[in-house]
């Protein structure tokens, strides 16, 4: 049985799709210029 990794996408057809909805996804300066609050981090930083 083949292992499958976690991914967002399953095949290329899935990498296509996915592609074409992050171009139109807007930056996080783009969203600070138009007011509103970006994403929070995923992650903290260890010091």
């Amino acid at each position: 049985m083949k292992k499958i990794e976690n991914t967002m996408v399953r095949n290329m057809k899935d990498l296509k799709e996915q592609s074409k909805i992050m171009e139109n996804m807007s930056t996080n300066q783009q969203i600070k210029q138009s007011e509103q609050k970006p994403d929070p981090i995923q992650y903290t930083s260890k010091k």
